[in-house]
């Protein structure tokens, strides 16, 4: 058995133990409906990708769980074949077809690995969200995917990011370090992460032990970063469509006639101020968001008197020149003020100083006791929203 099966071999204990994709079939109706009502928004508002793209696809889900996501694209129109390991899991994602698809003969159910499947069939659109970060081999696996892919179609992968998953990671390894078998990282976790898991409870209707096994005891969350996704879709000849949350600055401004285009593939670094951002999410955008951009408000009214001024020139306008000389300057001033990153880094300095003190305590081996205490003091690590979670692509197959 190589170290890629023996992975796998471990992931499939851990989430038998706990199927983490247990979001509403074992709930209420209208526990259903609000997911799909989650469902629509995140493809039509935030991706771009109405669903009336799933209509008359073929569709393969690799590491569909309990097919709770899957089956929204098959309510879409889609006709969807579920690749899924864990066989306690793809036996809910029959039922929760049966129960809930428009129509069940439609559909595929395959109980096997990612990388053991194999057919000759290509498919409309291949998915694989919140999976391929928990194998032994997330490019491998990531490629073995997007050969199912015919051209013309679209991939949608979901990876938890290196960078927003920074957190997760330093509760990985106190879990770890403090907690030598399940029930015990399981009281860790309850002991140190109690508001983490109370915040995950409530939004993904999930049992705590369920979130805790998906968060901290599965023994594999090798998290890719933006800049690695963008190179496998570039081997692999994908082209980037879209994500969420977005990462794309907005910096272009070429008409869409002008060539070469730009090409996000062709810049993977262009990731990086987003991952910045969602290392310390702790708000949500409407509440974050405002704090960055304040130092906008200047400049975008002096920029709107700048050009405001000369906009709808003609022969009934008289343009003052040294009015407009003066505005150019106060322009030039507000733009000088205009500092994006001055929220992000003194989030960073408290963030990071908050994290030394923790990494302090684990280092010293401090009690549970001494480190729950600290981290009730601390105003960002751990707190709200604690980094981000899970960012989607979507690529087409030229």
């Amino acid at each position: 058995m190589n170290k890629r099966e023996q992975t796998e071999v471990e992931v499939l204990k851990a989430f038998k133990e706990e199927i983490p994709s247990v979001y509403f079939s074992d709930k209420s109706e209208a526990e259903y409906a609000e997911w799909s009502d989650s469902a629509y928004h995140l493809f039509h508002d935030s991706l771009q990708f109405p669903p009336k793209m799933f209509e008359n696809c073929s569709l393969i889900d690799f590491g569909a769980g309990t097919g709770e996501n899957t089956i929204q694209y098959a309510n879409w129109g889609a006709r969807c074949t579920l690749v899924e390991m864990n066989e306690n899991a793809s036996k809910v994602s029959v039922d929760v077809f049966k129960k809930y698809s428009n129509n069940f003969n439609n559909h595929k159910f395959i109980n096997t690995s990612i990388f053991d499947f194999e057919s000759e069939e290509k498919f409309d659109i291949v998915v694989s969200r919140g999976v391929l970060h928990h194998t032994g081999d997330k490019k491998g696996g990531f490629e073995k995917i997007a050969s199912f892919l015919k051209p013309g179609g679209y991939i949608i992968v979901g990876f938890s990011n290196q960078s927003g998953a920074l957190q997760n990671s330093l509760q990985r390894m106190t879990v770890y370090k403090y907690g030598k078998n399940w029930d015990e990282m399981v009281e860790v976790s309850e002991k140190l992460f109690k508001e983490d898991i109370d915040r995950s409870q409530k939004f993904s209707n999930r049992t705590r032990r369920s979130i805790i096994f998906d968060r901290y005891v599965v023994p594999k969350q090798d998290d890719p970063s933006v800049s690695e996704v963008l190179n496998w879709f570039m081997k692999c000849g994908l082209k980037f469509y879209s994500s969420n949350p977005q990462f794309v600055l907005p910096i272009k401004g070429d008409s869409y006639l002008n060539k070469p285009r730009f090409d996000v593939r062709d810049h993977p670094e262009i990731g990086a101020f987003s991952e910045a951002i969602w290392m310390t999410q702790t708000l949500g955008d409407a509440e974050e968001a405002p704090l960055m951009l304040e130092s906008l408000k200047q400049f975008s009214n002096s920029q709107f008197d700048l050009t405001d001024y000369m906009n709808d020139v003609g022969p009934d306008n008289t343009i003052d020149i040294d009015l407009l000389i003066d505005k150019i300057d106060k322009f030039q001033l507000t733009e000088t003020k205009v500092n994006l990153t001055e929220h992000l880094i003194s989030k960073h300095e408290k963030f990071f100083a908050e994290v030394k003190e923790f990494l302090a305590l684990i280092k010293n081996q401090n009690s549970l006791d001494s480190i729950a205490a600290y981290l009730k003091s601390t105003e960002i690590l751990f707190k709200g929203r604690n980094g981000l979670r899970m960012v989607d692509f979507i690529g087409f197959k030229l």
